[in-house]
């Protein structure tokens, strides 16, 4: 199980109104999204494994965990945390499969507690958090494509800051997190 966990949070997923801004010290409840970084490898063990997650950088963990739930256009895992993708599970993908890989994880922005949690068999994946840690990216934003803003890659770069401000920094988060309890539903929310 992972008591510790560092998630990336984009400030539009505050903006949009699903959080308020991140403090350190602070206890908040989040579902985890992760996002592939490569294409996992899934496989069947016939031997007992165990879950795993270690942090390479920033948001971005390698992994060995089991799927755990499946369903039309999203599904769900355990590496040691809980964590769901919002996106059609590859064809071999089934519930017992195990994977391995490198992946990020985020903060849920929305999917999971407006709709994805009130499914039939969807899973618990709220957990209680402890914000030990923020950190926000430094790079400024350079026009890459007409239109097209992304880091500048030569000035990548972390600085701790005491909370967020999602209004006016418009930023990229690291939270460094303790877990404190959980999984469990979206408080409220009449899940299963």
């Amino acid at each position: 199980m992972a008591d510790s966990l560092v998630v990336g949070l984009h400030s539009w997923i505050i903006q949009d109104g699903n959080y308020g801004d991140f403090a350190r010290g602070a206890n908040t409840d989040f579902a985890l999204e992760f996002y592939a970084s490569s294409p996992l490898e899934f496989f069947e063990s016939n031997g007992k494994l165990a879950s795993a997650l270690a942090r390479i950088r920033d948001a971005d963990h390698d992994v060995v965990g089991q799927v755990i739930h499946v369903a039309d256009h999203w599904w769900a895992i355990d590496v040691g945390v809980l964590a769901f993708h919002e996106e059609e599970p590859p064809a071999n993908v089934r519930p017992g499969s195990w994977l391995r890989g490198r992946i990020s994880i985020g903060i849920d922005p929305f999917f999971y507690f407006e709709r994805l949690a009130h499914q039939p068999g969807a899973p618990a994946l709220v957990y209680e958090w402890r914000i030990e840690r923020i950190e926000i990216q430094t790079a400024p934003l350079i026009e890459v494509r007409p239109r097209v803003l992304e880091r500048d890659p030569t000035k990548l770069g972390w600085k701790d800051i005491s909370e967020t401000n999602a209004w006016e920094d418009e930023g990229e988060y690291l939270l460094h997190c303790t877990r404190i309890g959980g999984p469990r539903f979206p408080q409220g929310r009449g899940c299963p």
